[in-house]
C-alpha cells in the first residue's frame, strides 16, 4: 500500500513538472510596432484627463481659497463641471455610457457645490440628489438625449 502511494505520488510530481516546464519551451511571436502599437493613441483617453485635470484644478483652488475639506469640495466642483463641459463640447463622448456619464458629472458637481454652500454632510447629500436625480430626469425627459435615426427623424 504505502509503495502503491510512494508510485502515485511520483508519477504526479513528473506530470505536474511536465505540465510546468511546457510552456517555457514556446517561441515568442516576432516584434512588429504596428501590431503593438495599435490602438495606443493619447486622443483615446481625453475625456478622462479632463475630468482629472478639473478636479486637480478645483483642488488646487480650493487649497489656496481654504484647508481641510475644502480640497475635496474643490476637486468634486472641478471634476464635475469639467466632465458636463467636455459632454456637451464633444457629441460622441461616452457613447452608451453618456446619460450615465450627465449624471455621475452633475452628481459631483451637485455635491461639491451644496457641500461648499452648507458647510455640512446635509448640503453635500442634498446636492447630490438634487445634481443626480434633476439630470436622470432631465434626460429621460429631454426629447434632445435620443438618438436620432430614420425611423425617430422629424418629418418635413
Amino acid at each position: 500500500m504505502f509503495a502503491l502511494k510512494k508510485l502515485l505520488a511520483i508519477v504526479v510530481t513528473v506530470c505536474f513538472l511536465l505540465i510546468l516546464s511546457v510552456p517555457s519551451f514556446s517561441e515568442d511571436r516576432p516584434i512588429d510596432p504596428k501590431r503593438d502599437l495599435k490602438g495606443i493613441s493619447p486622443k483615446r483617453h481625453r475625456y478622462i484627463f479632463s475630468v482629472l485635470g478639473g478636479a486637480a484644478l478645483g483642488a488646487g483652488l480650493g487649497a489656496i481659497l481654504g484647508s481641510g475639506n475644502d480640497l475635496t469640495k474643490g476637486a468634486l466642483v472641478g471634476g464635475g463641471a469639467m466632465s458636463s463641459f467636455y459632454l456637451s463640447s464633444h457629441r460622441n463622448a461616452g457613447n452608451g455610457y453618456r446619460d450615465w456619464a450627465y449624471i455621475f458629472s452633475h452628481t459631483a458637481l451637485g455635491t461639491g457645490i451644496g457641500w461648499t454652500a452648507c458647510g455640512c454632510d446635509d448640503g453635500a447629500v442634498a446636492g447630490a440628489l438634487i445634481g443626480g436625480g434633476g439630470t436622470a430626469a432631465w434626460r429621460a425627459m429631454n426629447p434632445e438625449s435620443r438618438r436620432r435615426t430614420a425611423t425617430t427623424a422629424p418629418q418635413p
